[in-house]
């Protein structure tokens, strides 16, 4: 059975990377695909390349809470109903803590983690009070990351709104499964797409993608967006998409200590610390 025939899907973030590779298989596995990106004009280039209509595509601000509210009325408006939301859109700011300004933290806050959110109190409202079909009303598929799962230093405000998306998903899951709303997060590592492209460190002239090429193979968007959809089709809580994220998470949960020695290096090489802080003193964790 494919779940995703005929049904209305909504992706956020869908002009490049994990977005717009789930566009396009959602697109290719039957489902009506509204992509929606802060680019409307690349959303509406994805659109025209998979073969949708270019009024699928629509500019989205994900932190404007009024015009996600919008799209969403507009989207039931045309196709009576959405039966999945990707929640999708997201930034990426790395490097070390200390080089944090304030616009950084609410950039990503606004983003990663309202972004979210505006999306859920958009559509899952409406997904409670909509016609069960197949057994459910409606799929709310929030993108998390690893770092929403384990301790990912140099990534340390994206992991905070990452464990915040996670704890969302989670916690809306078991509330939503009383009204026939399923609830899911997906959870890749660092894969080739144009965040991992073009992230700079803060305060390096460095692409990320070049900083955790020594840790783990980095997989295509379209590899993680048919993972994901594995996943969302057998309705899991949390999809870790990525080979990756997979032995991470589950490294961590059975034995955290196994981790450090990764967690450590990482540090060293997303967040080093400041020259003129000189050498750690005093004992280290063990």
């Amino acid at each position: 059975m494919n779940p995703f025939e005929g049904r209305v899907a909504l992706v956020t973030g869908a002009a490049s990377g994990i977005g717009a590779a789930l566009a396009v298989a959602l697109h290719a596995a039957g489902a009506k695909v509204v992509l929606a990106d802060i680019d409307g004009e690349g959303a509406r280039r994805q659109a025209m390349a998979i073969g949708a209509d270019a009024d699928t595509a629509v500019t989205l601000d994900v932190t404007d809470r009024s015009l996600f509210a919008s799209v969403v009325t507009a989207t039931v408006e045309r196709h009576g109903r959405i039966d999945y939301l990707f929640n999708n859109a997201g930034i990426a700011i790395v490097g070390n803590t200390l080089a944090m300004e304030g616009n950084d933290w609410d950039r990503l806050l606004d983003v990663n983690i309202r972004g979210v959110v505006h999306g859920v109190e958009a559509v899952y409202p409406l997904m409670v009070k909509q016609q069960l079909l197949g057994g459910w009303r409606g799929h709310i598929v929030n993108t998390a990351s690893i770092s929403g799962l384990i301790p990912a230093p140099g990534f340390t405000a994206y992991a905070m709104t990452k464990h915040a998306v996670v704890g969302l998903s989670l916690s809306l899951r078991e509330e939503a499964r009383r009204y026939g709303v399923r609830v899911s997060a997906i959870c890749p590592s660092v894969i080739g797409t144009p965040m991992a492209e073009h992230a700079q460190l803060l305060g390096d002239s460095v692409p990320v993608k070049d900083k955790v090429q020594g840790f783990v193979r980095l997989p295509g968007a379209d590899y993680c967006a048919r993972k994901a959809l594995k996943g969302v089709r057998r309705n899991r809580a949390l999809i870790p998409v990525t080979p990756a994220a997979h032995i991470g998470w589950r490294l961590y949960r059975l034995w955290p200590g196994l981790l450090r020695p990764v967690t450590r290096r990482l540090a060293d090489t997303l967040a080093p610390m400041a020259a003129s802080l000189g050498a750690p003193t005093g004992q280290r964790e063990r």
